[in-house]
Order: C-alpha cells, then sequence, then structure tokens
C-alpha cells in the first residue's frame, strides 16, 4: 500500500500553522524571577553577570525578557553594574528597552539602580584594576560573592559555619566573620578559588549512585564526602 499525497490545500494549512508556531516562539518572553534564580533576597554582582548571560540566551533566541524583583529585600550597586552594562554594550539600550521588562521592583531598590547607573567610574576602575593585575574576573566575582556569603554565615550562626561552609576552626570562623569589604576585595584578587572541595574523587565517580538526601546528610555530619 503506497503512501497518500497531501492534498495541496492541507500542505499550505500545515505550513502556515508551523509558521504561526514559529512566530509565537519568536514572541514568547522568558519570565525570571531574581529570587528563584539566584537563590538569595540579597543578589550579588556574580548574579548579575549570571542573569546577563540568560538575557543574552533570550535575545539570541528572539526571545523577550522579564526581570521580577518580588520578594528581592535589597541588592549591590555590582548587580545591576553587572547585569545592565554588558548588554547596554552589546545591545544598545532601544534593543533593550523593547525586549527586556523590568517588574515589581521596590522603590528603594529602584533608587539603588539609578546610584549604580550614576557610578560609573567605579565600576570602570574595578574592570581596570582586575585587567592590570591580571586576575581573571570570573575567579573574582565567585571568590567576592563567596566571602561575603561566608562572613555573613559566620557572623550569624557557628553551626551553619560549619556545616556550610565546612570551617571548622573557630579561629578561622571568627577571622572570616571580621572581614572588611576592603580584605574581601583583597583576597578575591589574588586569582585562586576561595575553595576546597569536600568530597573525593571516588565520590565524584559514584554521585549517580548516591540519593541528594544521602549527599546532604554525609556533607552535614562528616564535613566530607568520600
Amino acid at each position: 500500500m503506497g503512501f497518500r499525497k497531501i492534498k495541496k490545500p492541507r500542505l499550505e494549512q500545515t505550513k502556515r500553522s508551523l509558521e504561526t508556531i514559529h512566530q509565537l516562539l519568536r514572541r514568547s518572553r522568558m519570565h525570571i524571577v531574581v529570587v528563584t534564580a539566584t537563590h538569595s533576597q540579597i543578589p550579588q554582582a556574580i548574579h548579575g553577570k549570571n542573569l546577563a548571560r540568560l538575557a543574552r540566551e533570550c535575545f539570541a533566541n528572539q526571545q523577550s525578557l522579564t526581570i521580577d524583583f518580588k520578594d528581592v529585600k535589597t541588592i549591590t550597586q555590582g548587580f545591576f553594574q553587572e547585569l545592565y552594562f554588558p548588554l547596554v554594550a552589546e545591545f544598545g539600550s532601544d534593543y533593550l528597552k523593547s525586549k527586556l521588562k523590568i517588574v515589581n521592583m521596590a522603590e528603594h531598590i529602584d533608587n539603588m539602580m539609578h546610584l549604580a547607573f550614576k557610578n560609573l567610574e567605579v565600576y570602570f576602575d574595578k574592570l581596570t584594576a582586575i585587567d592590570q593585575v591580571g586576575c581573571d574576573e570570573e575567579i573574582y566575582a565567585m571568590n567576592q560573592a563567596w566571602l561575603i556569603k561566608a562572613r555573613e554565615i559566620a557572623r550569624e550562626n557557628p553551626v551553619l559555619t560549619e556545616l556550610i561552609l565546612g570551617i571548622t576552626d573557630e579561629a578561622m570562623r571568627l577571622a572570616v566573620g571580621r572581614l572588611s569589604l576592603e580584605d574581601i576585595d583583597f583576597i578575591a584578587r589574588s586569582n585562586w578559588l576561595c575553595f576546597t572541595p569536600r568530597f573525593s574523587s571516588q565520590f565524584i565517580q559514584n554521585i549517580n549512585r548516591e540519593s541528594p538526601q544521602m549527599v546532604e546528610a554525609m556533607l552535614g555530619l562528616s564535613g566530607t564526602i568520600d
């Protein structure tokens, strides 16, 4: 039995349907909730950089983007600078006006955003300093975000300092809790990661065999995973 030929009217209808779907996909809008995407109510510069990468993917796929600031308590200038400045340089302000929408932004966060836009010299001085020192920009950003969060946890909860950060030495916990922003910036520029693996190579090889609950329990109880 041979294949039946698709009648021309039906074929044209199929083409129109596919074109309609394609247009809808091109016009679709991605919605990103900042708190959900960053797992933080106080997003840092590294979070802004990560959201900028998502924005590039949206724009590359001809999608619009909505960034939702619902439940964000406060925000750093670095977040806005790392999110917006590279996108403006790459796509232009007119394009962003048509493709990027901001919703649920509290007044004090809006004020912080405008303040970040005014402090351009600080932002570009930071980029220049990183370039002159030869520090990897992403390692610097990760170190900075980690140290800020580590300082916050070390100051507030000694138990979580050990469980989450793996810092078991009390003197180290106190030292991390006393770090100033200048200290954090200096360490972050060291060009080495402020991170030591808490798992072995054997664990990585067997990672798919362990349940997430088991992994979390083992890390919390022992501080390391073999």
